[in-house]
């Protein structure tokens, strides 16, 4: 019964042993990811800023296409900060009568930055009595890059008069 007693406490203090050095092992290695964790979060720290503007290009205040695909090229008239990654475009459609369509398709991109995304545009107002729609669209930006937007027209149909339109303005950008 001896040497049974004996046999259990030395396999009992062996697996302490073994439980000890896994604990440190695993602590030494928690301690190291936690510590890479902190790198990597210390290299995200960039932090993303909106900034309000508006640049009015002329030949896209008023656009009243019907069954046309234009591509029109707008130079921003002053050089944003190299580090902008996203102009804001406004899409605006002024629709004021009953029996009338305004549709327009655009794709916008920063010309030269086809493989940083392109933004598409689609709106199909048909018969909406007396209004205006607005929303916002992000496009790419790489201050590396030109300073020219593409707005390229996919499709377009107007009727109704000469106060069914659309805008398109930047009116922000983000930067990290």
């Amino acid at each position: 019964a001896v040497v049974s007693t004996q046999s259990t406490g030395e396999h009992l203090q062996t697996q302490v042993s073994d439980l000890t050095a896994a604990k440190v092992k695993t602590e030494a290695e928690l301690k190291i990811t936690q510590d890479m964790a902190r790198t990597a979060v210390a290299g995200c720290s960039k932090t993303w800023t909106l900034k309000r503007t508006q640049i009015v290009f002329p030949n896209l205040e008023k656009i009243a296409l019907h069954q046309q695909t234009p591509t029109y090229v707008e130079r921003m008239p002053t050089p944003l900060p190299n580090n902008t990654r996203a102009v804001i475009v406004q899409v605006f459609c002024n629709f004021w009568n009953t029996d009338g369509h305004a549709y327009l398709n655009v794709d916008i991109h920063q010309d030269g930055n086809e493989e940083g995304g392109v933004a598409s545009v689609e709106n199909t107002h048909y018969r909406v009595y007396a209004n205006t729609f607005y929303y916002e669209v992000m496009v790419p930006w790489n201050g590396d890059l030109s300073d020219r937007l593409k707005f390229e027209v996919k499709s377009s149909y107007q009727t109704g008069g000469d106060r069914n339109w659309y805008r398109l303005r930047v009116v922000g950008y983000i930067l990290a």
